[in-house]
Order: structure tokens, then C-alpha cells, then sequence
């Protein structure tokens, strides 16, 4: 059997994300969002999911890649010599050569989960802003934290696409490895607007098991308008997927 998450980043990261969020929701295909803490719309994001956690499932968008940490004592290896968080790619080079210390990560979580828990939303599962919590030093740090405020669910490194790269391929694999101790979905594919039909292809490439698909929704950006235009007219979407026998499910189903 074939079932199908698909989950929405950045959900609080502006009012703009907010509305096209709660919009591609009211589309029906959209089940799940993983919230920005700290950021200019988290609070409607929060209200959003208080009121629908019977229905829709939320989780954290773990961020170490932009904007300023809350406040911490003494200085972060997060962050560079004007305090604010390093970009995705520096970041990234960070992570990969053990320059991020283990502490500074579990801190940042901390905080930004108990931000969303202390506005009443039930974390199902956590996925990182760049996806920089895939990477080794992130996802062992915050592993810990996550399974001692029991939560099991992580977004896995993808292992599905609509143009293979093999070289990515590879490292996502290896990196999986170090996710041992949570659950995660069988498969995780990323909405590519890039790939002409991208959406309607869904069901050719969707294997048996549970998949989850990110979109970055969206209406002032050309490249989140294109990742919410499915889920903003999903008629077609919907048949496809329902043609093919693809169930949707949410994150708090699993």
C-alpha cells in the first residue's frame, strides 16, 4: 500500500507563509506543517495549530541556519561574530567538520521546542530548516532531546526524487545511520517546480510504504507559488492520486 505526507516547512516564517499555509490546507491535500519558533508570524502559526490538532499534525522546523538564537550564556558555535546564525552553507561545512558543539545544538532545540509546547502545540515530529538537521553532529545532539521529550519522528535524508542524483544518493544513505534510535517515514521526496509536472508525476514514483513530500508554501515568492500551486487547486492532484489508490495520512497517524 501506498500513503502519502505531505508535510509544509517554514509554517510561521512570515504572515505570507502563514496564509498560504492555512490555505494550501483548506485545499485538503496538505496534513501536516513543521513550525519556525521565534520568528514575525510564529504566534499565528501556533494558534493555527492549536486549533486544528485534532485534524492536522505539527512539528518543529529546527533552525540553526538563520536569523538570531534566543538568548544563551555565552557565546554559540552557531553563530558568527555578529551573533547571528551562520547560512545554510557555511553551516553545513560546520556540521560536516565537528565545529558545531553538541551543547550549543541541544540548546537551541530546547528552546525552540519548548517555545511551541509552551503555546500548546503537540510536536509529532521535527525536520530541519535547510535540512540541516541531517547531518551528524546535528541529528545525534538533538536525537537525544527529542527522545527525552518523547518525541520519535524525524524527517529522514531523501532517498526519493524526481531526478536522481547519485552522489546525493549515496551520502543521504550513509547519513541515515546516524538516525538509529528514531522513526521516520520509508521514503521523503522534496517538491522540484524545476521538474516540468513535477506534482502529477507523484504517483509513478511513489513506492509501497509511507512517503512524505515537503512544500515551502507560499504567495509573494515565485519559487513558493510554484510549490503551493498544487495544493492551492489540487482537483487534479486529488485524482491522481486517488486514481493510483495513494492514501494521505498525517504525521500524527503514524
Amino acid at each position: 500500500m501506498r500513503s502519502l505526507i505531505i508535510n509544509a516547512d517554514d509554517f510561521g516564517y512570515d504572515e505570507d507563509t502563514v496564509r498560504a499555509t492555512i490555505s494550501c490546507f483548506e485545499g485538503g491535500l496538505l496534513t501536516s506543517a513543521t513550525i519556525l519558533a521565534g520568528c514575525p508570524a510564529s504566534r499565528l502559526a501556533y494558534d493555527y495549530a492549536r486549533q486544528h490538532r485534532k485534524q492536522l499534525s505539527f512539528g518543529l522546523h529546527f533552525n540553526i541556519v538563520e536569523g538570531r538564537l534566543a538568548a544563551q550564556a555565552g557565546k554559540s558555535s552557531l553563530c558568527g561574530g555578529d551573533g547571528m546564525l551562520r547560512p545554510c552553507k557555511a553551516q553545513r561545512v560546520r556540521a560536516m567538520a565537528g565545529l558545531l558543539a553538541e551543547k550549543d545544538i541541544r540548546e537551541a532545540f530546547r528552546q525552540q521546542l519548548t517555545e511551541l509546547r509552551d503555546h500548546g502545540v503537540q510536536v509529532t515530529h521535527v525536520d530541519g530548516h535547510g535540512h540541516l538537521h541531517k547531518y551528524p553532529a546535528v541529528i545525534r545532539a538533538i536525537k537525544q532531546e527529542m527522545l527525552q521529550a518523547g518525541i520519535k519522528w524525524a524527517r529522514r535524508p531523501q532517498n526519493c526524487y524526481f531526478q536522481k542524483n547519485a552522489i546525493r544518493g549515496a551520502l543521504n544513505v550513509w547519513l541515515l545511520h546516524h538516525f538509529s534510535g528514531l522513526r521516520h517515514t520509508d521514503y521523503y521526496i522534496a517538491a522540484d517546480p524545476r521538474e516540468p509536472g513535477w506534482a502529477l508525476r507523484l504517483p509513478a514514483i511513489l513506492r509501497d510504504g509511507v512517503t512524505e513530500m515537503s512544500v515551502h508554501p507560499g504567495f509573494a515568492e515565485p519559487w513558493r507559488r510554484d510549490e503551493s500551486a498544487p495544493l492551492l487547486q489540487p482537483a487534479e492532484l486529488a485524482a491522481k492520486l486517488k486514481s493510483a489508490s495513494i492514501a494521505l495520512r498525517r504525521y500524527g497517524d503514524l
